[in-house]
């Protein structure tokens, strides 16, 4: 049994890049690591900090202060209180003066009414929160069916380069013949050159698919977030499955307009334009807070230090400002009805995709029984003109539209299986109901 334990060990030792890349394991990695999407959940993480912070407002302020002041000439080192008229024989000059001075403490201030700006901010920040990490979901399900179309975009150029391959390669074949046919004169040199042109059409074609399988894996890398390897990607097939039942539009639209993550987003935007027009209105109340200090004061001239505290509960009634809270409050409105027009223009976006999507599905049905068709007419079409041009019966140009035939029946089939698997992945993802399809 040694020889399978090293066939083992020597298969966990082929590089990932060598081995086949399944569709399942490129959803994961572009899930995992798309540039976008990490930095939509950033942004997430960001809104949600900014709640908290938000919410931490209403607690207030406490902040060590602290100063030093040199004036022209002495005084006061505290504000003039009874207390400091102990003995009054002296008068004023038992007060503490100097012109070097220092204080330093701590203050706080607490807010009682902030004119809306503390509830209504909470609110606000919440829900900005929740559009972000809304909008970070929707950017999940964007990448999960961008990176699953462009796998098998990819998939269908990577089937169509080995039926030009193969396409090339009966050409070359057929070249030689038709060469040697031409020099012993049992063929016109038409029919040769007519060969020749056909198979530098098919190598031009076959350069043009590779240039398009390139193209693709250079998106899925990015789709994937990482870098192209220098040999691309190895695709393992997706395997013909029953499609499943697309459902009806109704029930499609209705999955939608209750699961669109980003339409939740919209709603979202508009909840937030409704809290800025009352944060508006309440923009016109009062403001009132709670502050006070407990403060050291000392000076070079003075033997002790003097500790004064202070308690206030402050009061702020805007009466005039240019009306600019009349203005504040005009754009608010105006905000919320653009927000609910963006939502309705969102939901008829959402129900014109659902109906995009049932078109897609059904259009491929129909497109993959004629694939499988065209493929098995093009394989027999293509071997009866050949034996047919062998036998000196047939014409040249019968022969290579046949070749050109069986090509684009191989490359038919392929191309409608995955464009239905793609269609259904495409409804599944406008109609957000999760469920994807290999």
């Amino acid at each position: 049994m040694k020889w399978l334990a090293t066939l083992l060990v020597a298969a966990a030792l082929v590089p990932a890049s060598a081995r086949a890349l399944t569709i399942e394991e490129a959803t994961t990695r572009a899930l995992a690591a798309n540039p976008r999407l990490q930095a939509a959940k950033l942004s997430a993480l960001a809104a949600a900090q900014r709640a908290q912070e938000a919410a931490g407002r209403r607690y207030g302020e406490v902040d060590l202060v602290g100063s030093y002041n040199h004036y022209d000439s002495n005084r006061s080192l505290v504000p003039i209180s009874i207390d400091l008229f102990k003995n009054p024989s002296l008068g004023f000059y038992q007060l503490p003066w100097d012109r070097n001075q220092l204080h330093y403490g701590i203050a706080y201030q607490i807010p009682l009414l902030a004119a809306g700006g503390l509830h209504e901010g909470r609110l606000i920040a919440e829900l900005a929160r929740r559009a972000s990490e809304d909008l970070a979901l929707y950017g999940a399900d964007e990448v999960r069916y961008n990176v699953r179309a462009a796998f098998r975009n990819a998939l269908t150029l990577t089937h169509a380069l080995t039926a030009v391959t193969a396409y090339e390669r009966a050409l070359e074949n057929d070249a030689k013949d038709a060469d040697l046919k031409v020099k012993v004169g049992t063929w016109a040199s038409v029919d040769g050159a007519k060969i020749h042109f056909a198979l530098e059409s098919a190598r031009a074609q076959r350069e043009a698919v590779q240039a398009g399988i390139d193209s693709l894996d250079a998106l899925l890398a990015a789709l994937m977030g990482e870098d192209l390897p220098p040999e691309g990607y190895t695709l393992a097939d997706a395997p013909e499955a029953p499609a499943p039942p697309a459902g009806t539009l109704r029930d499609n639209a209705e999955a939608a307009l209750g699961g669109r993550r980003d339409l939740a987003a919209v709603k979202v935007t508009v909840a937030i334009a409704e809290r800025k027009k009352l944060l508006a209105k309440e923009a016109f109340g009062p403001m009132v807070s709670v502050g006070g200090n407990y403060m050291t004061n000392s000076a070079p001239g003075i033997p002790d230090r003097l500790n004064t505290h202070e308690f206030g509960l402050y009061l702020n009634l805007p009466l005039f400002k240019g009306l600019q809270r009349i203005h504040a409050l005009h754009a608010a409105d105006f905000d919320l009805q653009a927000a609910q027009r963006q939502q309705r223009a969102k939901e008829l976006e959402v129900m014109a995709q659902v109906q995009d999507a049932l078109g897609r599905v059904q259009a491929a049905r129909a497109q993959l029984a004629a694939g499988k068709a065209q493929k098995a007419l093009g394989a027999e079409v293509a071997r009866v003109e050949h034996l047919k041009l062998e036998q000196g019966t047939g014409k040249m140009e019968d022969y290579l539209a046949a070749r050109v035939q069986e090509m684009q029946g191989e490359t038919g089939y392929w191309q409608a299986l995955y464009a239905l698997q793609s269609a259904l992945d495409y409804l599944d993802f406008v109609s957000a109901q999760g469920g994807q399809h290999d």
